[in-house]
């Protein structure tokens, strides 16, 4: 079996085939694929929705699969076991399967990463994370699988690359924020000093350093939750990760301080972004505004909904010829 042949067989584009031509040469994983077959257990760490998990247990893999949906998943499991040892700071796109007809093949990453489940475990219980980060943190796999749901109306995986993360050590829900350790760069759509306007800063904020990275769950932005969570941040880097981080830092649509206009001071998205110091000038952020306000992966102001007061303000604002940013900001943890 070879990628070729996945890719006829499930109408998949090029660069789906270049990803697993790609995954097909990495080396032999120690732990071969092997899905439980039971779904059960796996099934409740991943906390998907009553709706998602019945379409998931009725797709579970039986002696009817084709080869090729097997090769599918083998190649995603060889990429998260070889990608167990990306440096610090690295990124691993994985293919968006969302257009694909076979339900099998939108969710295939699910059974990759149940299949990593037990190594998973037993990784992050030998390097001191408290179990019940460990499952806190799985849980998010559900909250993708619900997101590809509202986003395209049918189950998915589309953030698979994201979900990858926390199988390699990047990705940790703890209280009111999910953390994400990483490094202090300026690239893409994060933003960070110059070595010179670091300097001043003090130490601890050179680029190059390790850092916090925050990213906030859907329906994280209660004040004390995320104050509760932040004054634990330090001493969980130090005690679970292994590094002692000065800052942490946020890049979000939630940054921009065009909220303070638009929902006003009372806003929780606006009492959030007043803890962060910004940096640069941020990118365009329409594209995650409509796909964390609206559940839409195109941008159609149009086809928005003006149900709450968030969503009337972004279609207002738009509307009106303005725009929104993904800001980068900065924090020191206490």
């Amino acid at each position: 079996m070879d990628s070729a042949a996945v890719v006829e067989r499930f109408g998949l584009g090029a660069g789906v085939r270049a990803w697993l031509e790609e995954a097909e040469r990495l080396p032999d994983p120690v732990r071969s694929l092997e899905v439980p077959a039971d779904p059960a257990g796996v099934l409740d760490l991943f906390a998907l929705s009553p709706r998602d998990r019945a379409e998931v247990e009725g797709l579970w893999p039986d002696g009817g699969w084709p080869p090729e949906l097997w090769h599918l998943v083998e190649c995603m499991y060889r990429r998260l076991c070889a990608d167990v040892d990306l440096p610090l700071g690295g990124w691993r796109d994985w293919p968006t399967l969302v257009g694909a007809e076979d339900a099998r093949v939108r969710a295939a990453s699910l059974w990759a990463f149940a299949a990593m489940v037990p190594a998973h475990l037993e990784r992050q219980a030998a390097s001191g994370v408290d179990p019940a980060v460990t499952a806190a943190t799985l849980a998010d796999v559900g909250v993708q699988v619900a997101r590809s749901r509202r986003m395209f109306g049918r189950l998915g995986v589309e953030t698979a690359s994201w979900v990858a993360a926390q199988f390699r050590d990047r990705l940790f829900w703890v209280g009111g924020l999910q953390f994400e350790p990483a490094l202090l760069v300026d690239e893409g759509g994060v933003e960070w000093y110059s070595p010179e306007e670091a300097r001043s800063l003090g130490a601890g904020f050179a680029p190059g350093e390790r850092c916090l990275r925050l990213h906030i769950p859907s329906g994280g932005l209660a004040p004390e939750s995320v104050d509760a969570a932040l004054a634990g941040a330090r001493g969980f880097a130090r005690e679970q990760l292994g590094f002692d981080p000065v800052v942490a830092t946020c890049s979000s649509w939630l940054l921009d301080p065009v909220w303070g206009e638009v929902l006003g001071e009372d806003s929780k998205i606006v009492r959030f972004q007043r803890r962060f110091e910004l940096v640069g000038r941020g990118v365009p952020g329409e594209s995650d505004v409509f796909r964390f306000v609206f559940g839409m992966p195109e941008v159609d102001v149009a086809a928005a909904p003006r149900g709450t007061r968030l969503e009337r303000a972004v279609v207002e604002r738009l509307e009106a010829g303005g725009g929104f940013r993904v800001r980068t900001g900065w924090l020191r943890l206490a």
